[in-house]
């Protein structure tokens, strides 16, 4: 008697041994470059309470949840005939949860707190090319805010530290510029602009949602859901009739402060600026930004959300982050190319990964005007520098075992307020950094091995440079030391 023949569940799948080897290959790219940029690997459950998304992830995800619900308890059952929810959730997305976590422990965790969080998700929606109900999910985010200031300055510097942790994954992938793009926004001015087209406070959230999907809808379908949630005529007007990628007359001066960051890192070149960048979810404020692939296809997501881990029960902390899925990057690799295969693939996950333990904790000289060389150094030393003969290469891979000269290491600044070099060397030995790099002016470098207490200068602390293109570059002497 033959046996029914059972399928997998739409929208999930089965991953063989090469299947599997493929999506480790976007997995260790991912870790890698977190821990490059400094963010610290933590995990949570994978089913929450359902109250933990009714906070304030917005009505888009709650109709998506796969509810867990066992039917044993008299209880349970009398709950889901009552409300039609379920006590438990499958998680459709992280950042409820790690607002969750760091509310528990705010006193005790440090300021910024940088974490990262790879895992599999689960959403109930139609599967499509690049969506799927199961799917993996790669997290960056931080919390809080160097030396406890909520400053615009500060908040640029760590919606940059995020937005770079996500370009150096795409350049390790071989991803460049012109295949992606990160698009920037700030639904602070955006809601500000709302406001004078006569939107009040309680439609904000439709007025978002509706500029989200501005360019998934038609016009009139557009013009029917505005009309349906009573949203002013002049809003109507512009979201159906004008080009809101461009408002000459709408604040700036946050996405200013993000794009100068993102120029010291030199990843400026993968930013540009589009006001129709929403993101759907109701908890972002501020900043918010999506990497879009040719073809509008949205690779990863995110922005800012200051006033999640309130909500929670924590104290008021700014945060920032996002979160990117390894089915459309998956695609995007296929459709490029920059998937390996066989041998090379097997190679390509076998490598061993960056570093846990900072090689790098590096700090300026007492000198404030040196804070941008700080900067620009870790980016190097987060990047490393790639070799002439494979450049020259037209078949080169960026899988390759001869890619780097100066292979890219796990590289750390400090966020504290002090420029006391005895302080910032013990912030040093608390992260358990290798190398202790000090920069003094004109691009001379001060190098120490924390492991040795040990000096690696002269006394005239010139032995060094932050410059990648001289023969005494530190990166190159710390990569030498490995």
């Amino acid at each position: 008697m033959s046996q029914k023949k059972i399928n997998a569940p739409k929208g999930t799948r089965d991953l063989y041994p090469e299947d599997l080897l493929r999506q480790q290959y976007i997995t260790n790219a991912w870790r890698d470059a977190a821990i490059r940029c400094g963010f610290d690997e933590i995990a949570g459950p994978t089913f929450e309470t359902t109250e933990l998304y009714a906070v304030k992830s917005g009505e888009g995800i709650l109709g998506e949840l796969f509810q867990a619900f066992s039917g044993k308890s008299p209880k349970e059952v009398e709950r889901v005939k009552e409300t039609g929810q379920a006590e438990f959730a499958l998680r459709p997305e992280f950042t409820p949860t790690l607002a969750r976590m760091y509310a528990a422990r705010a006193k005790e965790l440090p300021q910024p707190c940088k974490w990262f969080t790879a895992g599999p998700y689960f959403r109930a929606e139609r599967p499509q090319r690049g969506r799927l109900r199961e799917f993996l999910q790669w997290n960056v985010d931080a919390i809080g805010m160097p030396a406890d200031d909520n400053s615009t300055e500060n908040r640029a510097r760590m919606d940059a530290e995020v937005i770079e942790c996500m370009v150096r994954m795409f350049e390790d992938l071989g991803l460049i510029a012109d295949a992606l793009t990160i698009k920037l926004n700030d639904r602070n001015a955006m809601a500000a602009f709302f406001a004078s087209l006569g939107v009040t406070g309680d439609q904000l959230e439709d007025a978002f949602n509706l500029l989200d999907r501005q360019a998934k809808l038609p016009t009139d379908a557009l013009r029917t859901q505005a009309q349906d949630a009573n949203l002013p005529e002049p809003f109507i007007a512009f979201l159906t009739k004008a080009d809101p990628s461009t408002l000459p007359d709408l604040d700036a001066s946050d996405l200013d402060s993000v794009c100068s960051v993102c120029s010291v890192v030199e990843i400026d070149r993968w930013i540009a600026r589009d006001h129709t960048i929403a993101r759907g979810l109701a908890y972002y404020t501020g900043t918010v930004f999506e990497a879009i692939a040719e073809g509008e296809r949205a690779v990863a997501g995110g922005g800012r959300y200051d006033n999640l881990i309130e909500l929670f029960g924590g104290p008021p902390t700014p945060a920032c982050g996002f979160g990117m899925g390894d089915v459309v990057l998956g695609n995007l690799l296929d459709d490029k190319g920059l998937m390996p295969s066989g041998a090379e693939l097997m190679d390509a996950v076998s490598r061993p990964q960056a570093s846990i333990r900072p090689v790098a904790f590096v700090v300026p000289n007492g000198d404030e005007a040196n804070e941008p060389l700080v900067h620009s150094l870790v980016a190097n030393l987060r990047r490393g520098i790639e070799s002439e003969p494979w450049k020259s290469r037209d078949d080169r891979k960026p899988w390759d075992s001869d890619r780097y000269s100066v292979a890219p290491v796990h590289a750390r600044v400090s966020y504290k307020s002090t420029r006391n070099i005895k302080k910032l060397r013990s912030d040093a030995e608390r992260q358990h950094a290798r190398y202790f790099v000090e920069i003094h002016a004109d691009n001379k470098v001060e190098l120490t091995d924390m492991d040795r207490r040990e000096s690696l200068t002269s006394d005239t602390h010139g032995s060094f440079s932050v410059d990648p293109a001289a023969p005494n570059y530190v990166g190159a002497a710390i990569a030498a030391r490995l």
